[in-house]
């Protein structure tokens, strides 16, 4: 009887945890059990990851690698963060390093090249020139109207017309205007209108994104209307131009947080319209080093590091284990007690004498 109580209860007790466990799956399921961390949170687990990811060694090797293959772009960049870091790089590299900067500075010695850099943005040598020479033309209306000036001028000599930076210029004339309604983010579909242009011009868009605004390609432009300066509205159909306005929006988010020529570097990790809400979201946390962060710790990784299990999920896996560890303790008993019994010698029988 004293046996059958007690394996009762065990069974109880098992099956108390179980249920629990099964209601708190029930109210959020596994897919569901990641939630956002708080503001401050997200920023000590993305930067614990950055220090853990970006040594002296991972610096050498991701800078060895661009140089490797001729992205000189990044080379300094990534030079200029591990200054920034204070992170020693080996001799040997620090003067290749200084080699490279020494060529491409002479290349922007003078104003007439920081003009060149400004009239085309392939032209800049480097982030901080697109920053100082490119970024305060391309922010305003001249940029647009610059890029529509190229387009129209390849239209009339009967050249192959890139349509897609043409509907991102009149993106950023459409938000710099404020004919698009946005819920007073005018500024940040410009801001992000012209990240997307100046990706595009220097062939760094990826295919998502250039799928996503792919729909700007069929456009109608009045190539006579542009090259008189006429209104947009006589120009294209205005409301089309809706469509990308969501994602350029979350990518002028981005520029407003860290800059103009970071999010260039950022626009590389970009896939979908998810990503860019998404990064936008990170760029909230981490500011100005988002380009940095995301660089080193890539997409996945800084995802993740803004995620954490939800408390119903931590109660569920603590219901949970103790369930299973509650099974293991009932069949553990019992398994004990079989060898007890079998180690238990026989009774004696007394004979008579």
């Amino acid at each position: 009887m004293r046996q059958a109580l007690y394996l009762g209860s065990r069974l109880a007790l098992f099956g108390a945890t179980l249920g629990a466990a099964l209601w708190g799956w029930s109210q959020q399921p596994f897919t569901a059990a990641l939630v956002e961390r708080s503001a401050e949170s997200a920023a000590r687990a993305i930067e614990a990851q950055f220090r853990r990811s970006f040594t002296p060694e991972a610096a050498a090797d991701r800078i060895r690698t661009a140089l490797e293959t001729g992205d000189d772009f990044r080379a300094l960049w990534l030079a200029d963060l591990a200054d920034e870091e204070a992170l020693p790089l080996p001799p040997d590299l620090n003067l290749e390093i200084e080699a490279l900067r020494a060529s491409r500075e002479g290349v922007m010695a003078g104003a007439m090249d920081c003009a060149a850099c400004a009239w085309d943005i392939r032209s800049c040598a480097s982030l901080s020139e697109i920053a100082f020479c490119a970024v305060p033309v391309e922010m305003t209306p001249l940029g647009d109207l610059n890029a529509l000036r190229r387009q129209g001028t390849a239209a009339l000599a009967g050249e192959e017309v890139d349509r897609l930076e043409t509907g991102l210029a009149l993106v950023g004339l459409a938000a710099t205007s404020a004919i698009l309604v946005t819920g007073g983010g005018s500024a940040l579909v410009k801001a992000g209108a012209t990240a997307l242009r100046g990706a595009k011009r220097l062939d760094s868009l990826t295919p998502g994104v250039a799928r996503i605004i792919g729909s700007l390609g069929d456009l109608p432009i009045r190539w006579p209307a542009v090259l008189r300066g006429a209104p947009l509205e006589e120009i294209t159909d205005a409301a089309r131009l809706t469509r990308v306005t969501d994602m350029a929006k979350d990518i002028g988010r981005i520029a407003a947080n860290t800059s103009a020529s970071e999010t260039l570097l950022v626009l590389r990790h970009i896939d979908s319209a998810e990503d860019a809400a998404r990064l936008a979201r990170v760029s909230d946390v981490a500011k100005a080093k988002t380009a940095s962060r995301l660089e080193v710790l890539g997409k996945s990784r800084i995802f993740r590091a803004t995620l954490r299990l939800s408390d119903t999920a931590v109660a569920a896996f603590a219901a949970l284990w103790a369930g299973i560890t509650g099974l293991f303790s009932l069949i553990a008993g019992w398994l004990m007690q079989g060898v007890l019994r079998l180690l238990k010698p026989p009774p004696q029988r007394r004979g008579w004498r």
